[in-house]
């Protein structure tokens, strides 16, 4: 299981089960702790939906009561191909 963060300006941003485009970061211990990614993503109020979990935060930094599960269904390349 990993566990993921989002900011948001707002929870209503996140619509459940459909396909969203997040900058999302990783909270798993290690090397790559807070490494941010962009990615097309499902989440869900259902915690036991998907395997991974998103905690919410909002513009300031303020962490959100609700949490969300999430499956990330791929990464989105930031920089065009022709720069890779």
């Amino acid at each position: 299981m990993n566990q993921w963060e989002v900011y948001v300006n707002s929870e209503k941003e996140l619509a459940e089960d459909t396909d969203l485009e997040l900058t999302i970061r990783t909270l798993n211990p290690g090397l790559h702790k807070y490494t941010y990614k962009r990615v097309k993503c499902q989440v869900s109020s259902d915690l036991k939906k998907y395997a991974d979990q998103l905690q919410v935060r909002l513009g300031r930094g303020q962490l959100s009561a609700s949490r969300f599960s999430i499956k990330v269904l791929g990464e989105i390349q930031r920089m065009p191909a022709k720069y890779a």
